[in-house]
């Protein structure tokens, strides 16, 4: 349990973010995956990609995978060992084991590799049974998982004659997609993405030195505090204007709920303004880590609101939609919502929470709530722990700027 406590409701100071795991953990399948040598700078702490880098380091002799609650670090390392010749066990936590894993175990059984479900169809823990991958044509939909995507090329280049993936779908996470085929070309892979299809011949990663970004979505909470502080300025080193990352769209959305950003040569500053919008709408369809910050804004400062595009929320961490609309309520917050979005009316009162806001395994609920000290007196949180999946300091950096 842990509880914070604001009592001047300003916010003020430099935080010096997690660097992205999203970017990191591409890296280091990249690394594995080159025959030269490739060196990370400012890799992430996040419990990911340690999860990630430490089954990376042991696969060779270590023939039972635990991807404990790593989403990213399971699908990738599924294609990654696919890749590779051996056998494995695939497995993770509870949680993990109810998100599908189907749409992707299907693509690599077509390239080759043999997988079988030990317990339920479409889901892990798995057993996989891999040889060299071969060439086909693979046809997946846009609309399920990106991690899919990502982990197919990911491993496109080490395919005998490449491989050619077909989109079938309306594309969801569409970002994190580019941000793979951008980091695959940074390191001499070459490609093609003509309509719905994308190519990659079989070909070699280049070694090289690169400097990981910091996380633009982990900056979605520090905006979300600014926002409903009385008075602050932010200071965030690290984060560029030219970003690979899809969430730096953050600065555009957060200029209509009072917050201006300031890009210099190696930090942003946030400031406030006077610019509110009454009512906001979006399609957040290819940025969904957002939305929970951005609903928790919007319910602080008695913004109307409806988010879509939100269907991949449902298997997350957490039923994000379900869990952030519940623990609102404990705040007098009403909101609604489908399968793919979530609304709320205008001007709600926030009322000091008399329960505990649980925490629901999953990091990004209490750091989505947490913004919300800037309207109450306290806020009791049920698990310390959770938030080290993607922001390990994140409660040592509240502290840092007086929230604590």
């Amino acid at each position: 349990m842990i509880e914070i406590a604001n009592k001047n409701k300003a916010i003020y100071g430099t935080v010096a973010l997690e660097s992205s795991k999203s970017i990191s953990n591409r890296l280091l399948i990249i690394k594995q995956l080159s025959k030269s040598k490739i060196e990370i700078q400012n890799l992430s702490t996040s419990n990911d990609t340690k999860i990630l880098s430490k089954i990376l380091n042991e696969y060779q002799t270590k023939k039972n995978i635990y991807c404990q609650n790593a989403g990213t670090a399971l699908r990738f390392v599924v294609a990654f060992l696919a890749a590779k010749e051996g056998i494995w066990k695939v497995s993770g936590s509870k949680r993990m084991h109810e998100r599908p894993i189907k749409p992707l175990i299907d693509c690599l059984a077509e390239l080759g590799t043999e997988i079988k479900y030990l317990e339920k169809k479409g889901f892990p823990p798995i057993e996989i049974r891999s040889k060299k991958l071969k060439s086909k044509k693979l046809s997946l939909p846009g609309d399920i998982s990106s991690q899919f995507i990502s982990a197919l090329l990911l491993v496109a280049p080490t395919i005998e004659n490449g491989l050619n993936l077909e989109i079938t779908s309306k594309i969801l996470s569409k970002p994190y997609i580019n941000m793979t085929l951008d980091l695959m070309n940074e390191f001499g892979i070459e490609y093609s993405w003509k309509n719905n299809l994308i190519k990659v011949q079989e070909q070699s990663y280049l070694g090289k030195s690169i400097h990981v970004e910091n996380d633009w979505s982990a900056a979605s909470f520090w905006y979300s505090f600014l926002a409903l502080s009385k008075s602050g300025e932010i200071k965030i080193p690290n984060l560029y204007a030219n970003s690979i990352q899809g969430d730096s769209i953050l600065s555009i959305i957060y200029s209509k709920l009072g917050i201006k950003t300031e890009f210099n040569e190696d930090s942003i500053i946030l400031s406030k303004t006077k610019n509110t919008a009454k009512e906001i709408e979006l399609d957040l369809s290819n940025h969904p880590d957002l939305a929970l910050p951005i609903i928790v804004t919007c319910a602080g400062l008695g913004t109307k609101a409806h988010l879509m595009g939100l269907e991949s929320l449902k298997i997350k961490e957490s039923n994000r939609l379900e869990c952030i609309k519940t623990e609102l309520e404990k705040f007098n917050v009403i909101s609604y919502v489908s399968d793919s979005s979530i609304k709320i009316i205008e001007n709600q009162k926030i009322l000091q929470p008399i329960s505990i806001i649980e925490c629901h395994d999953d990091h990004r609920i209490p750091m989505s709530i947490a913004p919300l000290i800037m309207k109450v007196d306290s806020i009791k949180f049920t698990d310390k722990e959770v938030v080290n999946k993607s922001y390990p300091k994140f409660w040592q950096d509240l502290r840092k700027v007086g929230i604590g």
